[in-house]
C-alpha cells in the first residue's frame, strides 16, 4: 500500500515485511507492526481512521 504523504513506515525490528507507521504531523507510531501489502485492509483502517490528539473541527 502507498501511504499518505503525511505517513511514515518503519521497519520492526527483527522483521523484513513489518512495519510500524508513524503519522508525521503528529508523531503517533503504531504499536502494532504491520504487513503493508498482505495486511492492507488493517493498514487503510489505521491511516485513515487515525485522529490527532488536540485536533479540533
Amino acid at each position: 500500500m502507498r501511504l499518505p504523504a503525511d505517513w511514515e513506515a518503519d521497519k520492526a525490528s527483527g522483521w523484513w515485511s513489518l512495519h510500524h507507521l508513524t503519522h508525521t504531523p503528529c508523531g503517533w507510531r503504531s504499536g502494532m507492526a504491520y504487513d503493508l501489502i498482505t495486511n492492507e485492509s488493517d493498514v487503510r483502517r489505521v491511516v485513515y481512521g487515525h485522529t490527532c490528539d488536540g485536533d479540533e473541527d
